[in-house]
């Protein structure tokens, strides 16, 4: 029900439990400076504790994007039927979750059918307000790092274990590669039978 302009994504009608009136409950959400502000600091801390190391410093990002991603899917799945193909799978992180995670839907979705997924954002919400210049573009990477961690979390959580990757192609615009741990394996055996 719509009330004031508002959807009723953001408040929900509930039965209470001493009368027979629903009453309103809020859906609780951080507000995005706050998390941006958390964001950054996430960064600050791994690029103090790795020493310069972009690599390692990118790693442990992307972990606890991992752990962030698995407990929002397992959220934002709860309710839902059991998704089982991968395709299924991977049209619900383009289509609900990423509505949820970045407030709007990723802008494509390309795949060759055969476990290599491609979401292009054209307008990344977390680069929106960086500049084109070098220093920014390597604090990106840390950004897009822990995006790439959420999205390899909800994927394991619900059912597909796959490498994650980000490539900014220019600031906002990037794209998440996401290629199923089967098709990692075949490759890999692939390129061991011929050398």
């Amino acid at each position: 029900a719509m009330e004031s302009g508002r959807s009723s994504r953001v408040t929900q009608m509930v039965p209470s439990a001493t009368s027979s009136r629903p009453y309103r409950r809020q859906r609780r959400e951080v507000a995005e400076s706050a998390f941006q502000f958390l964001h950054f600091e996430i960064v600050e801390l791994y690029k103090r504790e790795c020493k310069g190391d972009q690599k390692k410093m990118l790693a442990k990002i992307e972990r606890v994007g991992a752990q962030v991603g698995s407990r929002l899917a397992e959220r934002y799945t709860s309710t839902l039927p059991r998704l089982t193909e991968p395709l299924d799978i991977i049209k619900f992180i383009c289509k609900e979750f990423w509505i949820e995670i970045f407030h709007k839907q990723a802008d494509k979705l390309q795949t060759n059918y055969l476990g290599i997924y491609v979401l292009h954002d054209y307008k990344f919400p977390w680069l929106t307000r960086m500049s084109h210049n070098v220093n920014e573009l390597k604090e990106a990477q840390g950004i897009v790092a822990l995006a790439a961690g959420i999205v390899r979390g909800a994927l394991e959580n619900i059912g597909i274990k796959a490498k994650v990757t980000c490539e900014i192609l220019t600031i906002p615009r990037c794209q998440f590669t996401i290629v199923d741990a089967a098709t990692m394996a075949n490759n890999n055996s692939t390129a061991k039978g011929t050398s």
